[in-house]
């Protein structure tokens, strides 16, 4: 639009990035040990144990080896080599869409909560044949309109980062697999 407020994109959307405090969370009162996870700058505990059914880590809460989950979520942060080097925290409103819904938000959001319920909205009229289908758009679109703009957009942003995340390092783990294998049939084929 010529007046701006579209220009924006959700990588301009700024993230509530927490840095590691330590790698590995100390468990136990009595008994203690490591196990494999995060301890956050802010004094969250996250755990390789513990994530939501859509795959983000569970924040949780406490001393002394003793943790409680809380509603917070997060997602690694990860430089060009896939290395975890901070977390993002995600959006409250997360854990209030489906795994389906946040997929869905993914695919269709590009810059604005107005455009996305317009696109799911629109959506819904050719949706009709397909009912589980017509119910996930419809959905995430109600749910969707319940949340204040600027929030929606910081959700937006939020999904939009973890996922393209996610692929960005799957790609990376077939390419290294991809190197791995050649590298093997290399040195067979020398023998």
């Amino acid at each position: 639009m010529a007046d701006g407020r579209y220009d924006i994109t959700l990588d301009d959307v700024s993230a509530q990035i927490v840095e590691i405090a330590q790698v590995g969370v100390p468990i136990g009162y009595i008994n203690r040990r490591t196990d494999p996870g995060y301890m956050l700058a802010n004094g969250t505990a996250l755990l390789e144990s513990e994530k939501d059914e859509a795959g983000f880590y569970v924040g949780g809460a406490g001393m002394d080896g003793m943790y409680l989950r809380t509603p917070a979520r997060y997602e690694p942060v990860r430089d060009e080599d896939g290395t975890v080097i901070a977390f993002r925290r995600m959006n409250e409103y997360l854990t209030g869409f489906t795994p389906e819904e946040q997929e869905l938000i993914y695919e269709y959001g590009m810059n604005t909560p107005e455009h996305l319920v317009e696109d799911l909205t629109a959506a819904l009229l050719h949706l009709k044949k397909a009912p589980q289908v017509y119910d996930l758009f419809d959905s995430t679109a109600k749910k969707l309109r319940q949340i204040p703009p600027d929030k929606c957009r910081r959700l937006m942003a939020d999904i939009r980062a973890a996922y393209k995340g996610r692929q960005e390092q799957s790609i990376r783990e077939r390419q290294r697999a991809a190197e791995k294998s050649a590298k093997k049939k290399r040195r067979s084929f020398e023998r």
